[in-house]
């Protein structure tokens, strides 16, 4: 369009004035001459040239910010939310980006058909509710109590607890068939009331057991019901109710559980804790989502999952997960990552830490087995358990490192430390001190970038420190020196890195002050 603009102009005349001789008026008359075709010709080849030097110049400063080329991490990090689930399963999500990858790796990849997506914040709607009961790909249809006419134009939208201070446990299918009836909102508030906030959910160990659900172990330690405890639940509690997604949720897991088990049902990882319906003591991560499953895990709290299914989580991390392109980088900046996918490279991360430190903890416990009343099959039996878990946890720290390396994109804050305390637990554990040499190199690295973060602190002036959020003077105070206390731990000499540091210009005793202060 510019050359064809440029060109047209050379063509236009050129206007002149001049007199007529044959007249005895001195009135100019107005001629037009052409341009030549080859200055016309000449104009536009310079304007071109001149126009194309713009676009030019625009990619050569900004290409490398919009290259997206050796890049497949959105739809590989779908492929490994699908792939942490067993087969039949359901899979709540929440946001777009936990959503849309999956449902294209369904829709064009053809992959994972048998899994049913449910989106919770579309749950908030009557069309979605009655749109997920209907099969999908290679997927059944959601089973639930609950029928369109019980939610239909928003009369569910929110349900209120009638008596939110009685902790009795009722049924689930009770309270739900009370709150489902047409005249549930027949009272002084003309809204819909639950009982109470808090519910049971029989429980068959043997049909869990056979769904795959738990393993025989511990089907001895599973509760005949589970329990949903809404009030303590931080959301759930401070509403005074529940909304139409949260009620359908606890429907959906119910049903499922009611039915054998048939449907497994989880949590994508990055769903926030306020959607978990009370059942955060269930919840295993299994990968990149947490199963439900009728095993209490103490450990797990309103608002952290830290349980692991750690033979699923391994078996699917090592054996299914997928790692965008970043597995083929060796220099940084090879492939460009903007905020968003670094911040899904670093969950993944984390949750493969997780994976590691559950195997750790699992051989740690089984050290403390008293082997004394045992048999001598039974005394191997633990200790190749014991093995394996070391083994399993050591081959999941090298593989974040060779399919996730820091090349592709930075170590968030405490994923190097992390990492190096678990190649030192691993080290004293197995024997194997030549860990303790990685363990050392992660955690120097660290220390040596976040002494610069230190340094530039330092040189604030004090109305400029005082803008600093928590999260950067923690960097720069407590997480150096917990990072010298590891590297200590790892037979590295810390008063030699604190000498570098202090060389460096780092003031370590305004460090310590601070932590005093």
């Amino acid at each position: 369009l510019w050359w064809l603009a440029c060109y047209t102009f050379g063509k236009k005349v050129r206007m002149a004035r001049t007199t007529d001789p044959d007249s005895d008026s001195d009135d100019e008359i107005v001629t037009a001459r052409v341009v030549s075709p080859a200055l016309g010709r000449a104009i536009a080849i310079g304007a071109f040239i001149i126009g194309l030097l713009v676009p030019l110049q625009m990619v050569s400063q900004t290409w490398d910010d919009h290259d997206r080329s050796g890049r497949y991490t959105t739809r590989d990090f779908g492929f490994n939310y699908l792939n942490s689930l067993d087969e039949n399963a359901i899979i709540f999500t929440n946001g777009d980006n936990d959503t849309f990858p999956l449902w294209y790796a369904q829709e064009v990849e053809g992959e994972r058909t048998d899994v049913k997506v449910v989106n919770l914040s579309y749950l908030t709607t009557d069309w979605y509710a009655d749109q997920i009961k209907h099969p999908s790909y290679g997927a059944a249809g959601v089973d639930m109590m609950a029928q369109s006419v019980d939610y239909a134009y928003n009369r569910l939208q929110f349900s209120y607890f009638s008596n939110p201070e009685d902790s009795t446990a009722v049924n689930l299918f009770s309270a739900l068939e009370k709150v489902y009836d047409k005249n549930s909102d027949r009272n002084a508030w003309h809204a819909p009331m639950m009982p109470n906030n808090v519910f049971s959910i029989p429980v068959d160990a043997s049909k869990a057991l056979e769904a795959g659900r738990i393993t025989a172990r511990e089907a001895d330690l599973t509760e005949p019901v589970m329990i949903a405890d809404l009030g303590a639940d931080p959301e759930a509690s401070k509403n005074g109710g529940v909304s139409l997604s949260q009620l359908l949720s606890l429907d959906i897991i119910g049903t499922s559980v009611k039915n054998g088990w048939k449907r497994p049902v989880y949590f994508a990882s990055t769903v926030p804790t306020d959607y978990y319906v009370g059942m955060q003591p269930y919840l295993r991560s299994t990968g990149m989502a947490y199963e439900v499953s009728p095993v209490v895990n103490p450990e797990n709290s309103a608002r952290s999952i830290t349980a692991v299914n750690t033979d699923k989580a391994y078996r699917n991390i090592n054996e299914r997960f997928r790692w965008g392109g970043l597995d083929k980088v060796t220099e940084p900046g090879q492939v460009y990552l903007d905020e968003t996918v670094r911040r899904m490279v670093t969950t993944t991360r984390s949750f493969m830490i997780d994976c590691a430190t559950a195997l750790v903890n699992e051989a740690v416990m089984a050290e403390r087995v008293d082997t004394a009343a045992l048999t001598p099959e039974q005394r191997a039996e633990i200790t190749a358990f014991k093995a394996d878990r070391y083994e399993k946890a050591l081959n999941m720290v090298e593989l974040l490192q060779e399919k996730l390396p820091a090349a592709a994109s930075p170590y968030a804050i405490q994923t190097p430390q992390r990492l190096a305390q678990l190649y030192t637990r691993l080290a004293y554990a197995t024997g194997n001190m030549n860990l303790l040499e990685k363990s050392r190199d992660l955690l120097k690295n660290e220390i040596d970038r976040y002494a610069g973060v230190a340094l530039y602190q330092q040189s604030l002036a004090p109305w400029q420190r005082a803008t600093l959020q928590n999260n950067d003077l923690y960097a720069s105070t407590y997480y150096i020196v917990y990072l010298l206390q590891d590297y200590q731990d790892a037979k590295g000499d810390a008063e030699a890195l604190i000498s570098e540091m202090e060389e460096r210009g780092v003031d370590f005793d305004r460090i310590v002050s601070v932590m005093d202060r």
